[in-house]
């Protein structure tokens, strides 16, 4: 299952100073690096977890050290309830619609 944003948490990219999350059911705001930003829109995007934070790394970083602290962010941001989840729904089920529109005399 996908990772989502729940529809009370908007983000706001900036592609020079990373990322803002506004959580309305808090009121706070979450601040996001550039690599945090890139770490979270590929999340978003389908990516695991593991694999877009060992991409996430910058050339000169450790990656060992780097991969723990984007891996600490992906759990900081679950445990804040920032990222959730998708749901799998159940199908709706359908009613024919001449059904709403009929009504039952009982004959």
């Amino acid at each position: 299952m996908p990772w989502v944003l729940p529809r009370t948490v908007h983000v706001v990219h900036d592609d020079t100073a990373g990322a803002a999350l506004l959580d309305e059911r808090s009121g706070r705001w979450y601040h996001l690096s550039r690599p945090g930003a890139a770490l979270l829109k590929a999340i978003l995007a389908g990516a695991d977890p593991e694999a877009a934070a060992a991409d996430a790394a910058g050339p000169g970083d450790d990656a060992s050290r780097s991969d723990r602290a984007f891996l600490a962010l992906f759990h900081d941001l679950r445990a804040a309830g920032l990222l959730v989840r998708h749901p799998d729904l159940p199908p709706r089920r359908r009613w024919p619609l001449t059904a709403l529109f009929t009504r039952r005399t009982g004959r």
